[in-house]
């Protein structure tokens, strides 16, 4: 039984410090398509948004989870096969958002005065929603599909002493083939806050 008090009062203090060297980034995204993705809009986004928690569990290594949104669209000229079949010419309004989830780990290297430098790699799914207006008619069709992120970035302390910092980031998307749904890849990145973070390191 104090065997079992113990480990539990050691659990609730490791838990306390990792939660005080936690913080939370929220960034405004752009995003630029990439292979099959850019296929099928080859517009540059710029309506986007993530949010990362980002919680230490030894110095400098971080577990992180991740949620976003990017939303692209375009205008092409071109015939489109429905599923039933037919041939349908004319102006197109292609419409993609993607809604990545993810989970993973990153190395935060400090440089003094709140600022760091990380990067590292998250892994998890995302909800592809695609559709095409042509004329009266709407054509959609949505997927999950697994995937994995490779990310860096860079955060400059504000000088506060509280932690917030302003940041740079860079994330390559990439998401396999699913029931019949293409690989999705595209280049996302950002500017946003980090709160929280310790202003000593």
């Amino acid at each position: 039984m104090r065997s079992l008090r113990f480990l539990l009062a050691v659990s609730l203090l490791l838990s306390s410090v990792a939660l005080a060297q936690s913080h939370v980034r929220i960034s405004y995204e752009m995003a630029q398509p990439e292979g099959n993705t850019a296929r099928y809009i080859d517009r540059f986004s710029s309506r986007g948004a993530h949010l990362d928690v980002s919680l230490e569990m030894t110095y400098s290594f971080h577990f992180e989870l991740s949620a976003g949104l990017n939303s692209f669209n375009a205008a092409k000229y071109g015939v489109l096969t429905t599923t039933t079949g037919q041939d349908v010419s004319g102006k197109q309004f292609r419409y993609l958002n993607a809604i990545p989830l993810m989970a993973g780990f990153a190395f935060h290297i400090p440089l003094g005065n709140g600022s760091r430098f990380w990067a590292g790699c998250n892994a998890g799914t995302g909800y592809f929603d695609r559709v095409i207006d042509l004329g009266l008619y709407s054509y959609s069709a949505s997927s999950w599909q697994y995937g994995i992120q490779p990310h860096v970035g860079i955060a400059i302390g504000l000088g506060d002493h509280s932690g917030t910092a302003l940041f740079f980031d860079g994330r390559y998307n990439y998401f396999w083939a699913r029931q019949g749904f293409p690989v999705q890849q595209y280049w996302s990145f950002g500017v946003g806050l980090l709160f929280g973070g310790s202003g000593k390191k």
